[in-house]
């Protein structure tokens, strides 16, 4: 299947088809693992293994920051 290169801030994007992202398990904004064998790019869908991976993955670059919605109001006071 062709598709295109594209550049974007920090590197390439390739533009991955809906129908075969779905069969890959890939979604928007998901992590997915690269490698390059025998000089070709390989894409994987990432599947944390536990929640132990996934915190372990949490780096002060990666962290939101603290979002402030202010006092609670009404039920959120019970």
């Amino acid at each position: 299947m062709l598709t295109r290169v594209e550049k974007c801030p920090g590197g390439l994007a390739v533009i991955v088809p809906e129908s075969l992202a779905a069969q890959a398990g890939l979604r928007d904004g998901a992590s997915a693992d690269l490698e390059l064998t025998d000089g070709r790019l390989v894409v994987r869908s990432h599947r944390y293994n536990s929640l132990a991976e996934i915190l372990a993955a949490i780096t002060p670059e990666n962290m939101h920051p603290v979002c402030d919605f202010g006092p609670p109001v009404g039920a959120e006071l019970l």
